[in-house]
């Protein structure tokens, strides 16, 4: 399976030397990092599909990563220095937003969870499908607050 996700490396670099404010920039880096959590989520089913279930959670987690780092761009205006802590992102959601406290529990449990490959491997698979589904849906969700003029993320459970 041919895969388009960019390296993190590149994702970090000021590829687009053509835009000369940084707005522009900023957008890129946004589109580029909802573009990524696309393609993660379309991995980690391919992966899960071939009984590979660390690979398809560790997948599933970068894809919240990404899209979390696209709105942590959007709100702060630059890219987030290391890994965001569970209080950057509280910050990101206003208090009357769709995300409440549930989404960024799972979030910071799917996140354990894809590093302790002992207890994936204790997962029932029906188990680790409705991880992916809630990703799925929060994913909807935090890409509907990046407001671009096009839908940057579509279900990967909708064909």
């Amino acid at each position: 399976m041919k895969s388009t996700v960019t390296r993190e490396a590149d994702l970090n670099m000021n590829t687009s030397s053509q835009h000369e404010e940084a707005g522009g920039f900023y957008q890129d880096m946004i589109v580029l990092h909802a573009s990524c959590s696309q393609e993660y989520m379309n991995l980690s089913l391919h992966f899960y599909d071939k009984n590979m279930h660390h690979v398809s959670l560790l997948l599933c987690n970068r894809a919240l990563e990404s899209m979390l780092t696209a709105l942590y761009i959007k709100k702060e205006r630059r890219q987030p220095i290391s890994n965001m802590l569970l209080e950057e992102i509280l910050r990101m959601f206003p208090n009357d937003s769709e995300m409440n406290v549930e989404p960024l529990i799972f979030i910071q449990t799917l996140s354990f969870l894809s590093q302790e490959n002992s207890l994936i491997s204790k997962m029932q698979p029906t188990h680790l499908m409705n991880l992916i589904k809630k990703a799925d849906e929060f994913l909807l969700q935090i890409s509907s607050q990046l407001e671009l003029p096009y839908e940057t993320y579509h279900s990967v459970f909708e064909k």
